[in-house]
């Protein structure tokens, strides 16, 4: 995403706002020496960590160590993905970016007008609700009070030609009502009307908080019962979930979105808390609705009507997600009922157990296949396993393949080993208990060289001893000639204790540059999982041992290429030393 001069978006963004301003529209943020502090909004705490650097434009907090710069903090805190971040920012802020989008005439300001009028129409069809007592009435029987209705900006059209029509042709013109889907034109092509009458009034909004179109429900038995915007240039069915504005708040303990069928599934679920709930537009689910659910969530639950057209529907769905979401599960209502339905006739805690009962894909498909089947008779047994043995084929997951067979064995009394065979086909190997061949990968934490290691703990040493330390001692430590990353914070922290008498790990958090104040907190958590006391003498003979031998070595070079008398001098020189320091340290242990 450049512009025509090759600039990059994201810096050219970063370079028009501040990041004290872009967060302090979020949380509270206080002056802290230097830089900013705040209680971190990505986990709960007590003592405000999340510092907030000026200087830099960079935000670190030192409790969770989440870290970043403005565009990283929205994505976070909006749950967007780094474009939607960049584009909220260049609305918030009023910054131009359309050189940035060369050949897309469908953005920026050309969409503008039609963002603008879908606002209006929201905000008209929400205030008139409010006196459509029809309308206020149903939504009643369904449970709907005005609490809701405000979280979800319903309104109502009135049963009327030209409402919405005349009150915004004015002020945005005949072309621009039509290109938002919110007016056709009669068979004359010249006449507008309004394209919602009579309709409970559901607007679309994207993730980004824009209103992007409308869903219309009829408060009786006429058809159709739904009726949706047209695609516009700011409206794809196929790329835009219903809720997901509200859900993509909602992620932060569990990252689960639940998708449903409709706009009252949705809200139905939000009602009882169930508030991570999403729904497709009047269209079957896509590939990209999968990667949009992607961007936000690491599990789907797949929550259709359980008819025998949701069942199809969740079939295909598990189809179109598969490859992209690794987590999918399941969830059977049962009795032909969706959500709202289900959740009217057994309450919340029954709903929650579905949920915490999910069946994972492979599970669904098994036993949505099953009830094709009288397993009595043994040539629907055989033609049952045949199929399921199919399905086990598609589980790339070794352990859940492993899990299934072992279930059909059970299930079917049929032995474990002639399903694997036919699981696994060609790559079946009678030597090999299916699920458990891989080898697993050992946690390792690559350990740091040697010498940083032993720096490390003369800082933490040194950072906890302060006031013990003798003045050679610490003269020693100061002085010491560090390796790169260790010596700037070493010569912050000399400096830091000619002021103060210990180390205070908020002063340090609020007054430290920070990515120094980074390095040192992490290198005090690290040290609290080493051994309390070390020889501190030995640990510096160690590195200096380690310096003359890399000087040696490089000497050693110097001298193949040029071996003259000097260089051989000092050659020598550092061999008696590394030699003396050597006996040194032997004798001491």
């Amino acid at each position: 995403m450049q512009n025509n001069s090759g600039g990059n978006i994201f810096e050219y963004i970063l370079d028009q706002v501040n990041i004290v301003d872009v967060l302090s529209h979020y949380i509270h943020l206080e002056r802290a020496g230097r830089n900013h502090k705040a209680l971190c909004p990505f986990h709960n705490e007590k003592t405000a960590s999340f510092i907030i650097s000026e200087d830099k434009q960079l935000f670190h907090c030192f409790g969770c160590g989440v870290a970043g710069n403005a565009i990283n903090f929205i994505m976070q805190y909006e749950n967007l993905d780094y474009i939607d971040a960049v584009e909220l920012l260049a609305d918030r802020y009023h910054i131009d970016i359309s050189a940035f989008k060369k050949g897309d005439k469908k953005n920026t300001g050309n969409l503008t007008g039609l963002y603008d009028i879908l606002r209006d129409a929201a905000i008209y069809y929400y205030k008139n609700l409010r006196t459509a007592q029809s309308a206020l009435s149903y939504l009643d029987r369904r449970g709907i009070g005005f609490d809701v209705i405000k979280q979800f900006g319903l309104g109502y059209a009135n049963d009327a030609w030209q409402d919405v029509t005349n009150l915004l042709v004015g002020k945005y013109g005949a072309d621009t009502l039509e290109k938002a889907g919110l007016a056709t034109r009669g068979k004359d092509q010249k006449r507008l009307y309004d394209r919602f009458r009579n309709r409970i009034i559901f607007p679309i909004i994207n993730p980004k908080g824009k209103v992007v179109g409308f869903g219309g429900r009829v408060m009786d038995d006429s058809l159709p019962k739904y009726l949706n915007s047209p695609e516009t240039d700011v409206f794809n069915k196929s790329q835009t979930l219903y809720g997901l504005n509200l859900a993509k708040n909602n992620l932060a303990d569990k990252k689960r979105l639940i998708i449903t069928e409709g706009y009252m599934d949705v809200i139905a679920m939000h009602m009882n808390g169930f508030n991570q709930a999403v729904a497709t537009l009047g269209t079957a689910l896509t590939k990209e609705h999968g990667r949009l659910m992607k961007r936000y969530a690491e599990e789907i639950i797949i929550c259709y009507d359980s008819d025998f057209a949701g069942q199809k529907a969740t079939l295909r769905s598990l189809d179109v997600l598969e490859g992209i979401i690794d987590k999918i599960k399941v969830i059977k209502l049962g009795e032909n009922l969706d959500p709202d339905e289900y959740i009217k006739k057994y309450g919340v805690e029954r709903m929650q157990a579905k949920l915490d009962q999910a069946m994972s894909s492979t599970e669904y498909r098994l036993e949505n296949l099953k009830q094709d089947y009288n397993l009595g008779d043994e040539t629907q047994k055989i033609e049952y396993i045949s199929k399921a043995v199919k399905i086990l084929k598609g589980v790339s997951n070794e352990f859940e393949k492993n899990l299934y067979i072992e279930h059909l064995s059970r299930d079917l009394n049929i032995n474990a080993e002639l399903i694997a065979r036919e699981a696994y086909q060609e790559q079946y190997d009678e030597r090999i208990r299916y699920g458990f061949t891989g080898s697993q990968k050992k946690a390792s934490n690559q350990p740091k060289d040697r010498k940083t290691v032993l720096e490390q703990q003369m800082l933490t040493y040194y950072i906890k001893n302060i006031g013990e330390l003798l003045a050679e001692q610490r003269q020693l430590i100061e002085m010491f000639q560090y390796s790169g990353s260790i010596q700037p914070l070493m010569d912050y922290l000399s400096s830091y204790f000619k002021t103060h008498e210990v180390f205070s790990r908020q002063d340090i958090i609020e007054n430290a540059d920070i990515e120094i104040a980074r390095q040192l907190i992490e290198l005090l958590d690290l040290s609290e999982q080493a051994p309390e006391h070390i020889d501190i003498e030995h640990i510096m003979n160690l590195v200096l041992l380690m310096n003359l031998d890399e000087k040696i070595e490089k000497l050693n070079a110097d001298m193949a290429q040029n071996p003259d008398q000097a260089t051989k001098a000092k050659w020598q020189s550092l061999i008696l030393k590394r030699n003396q320091i050597k006996r040194q340290t032997q004798l001491k242990r």
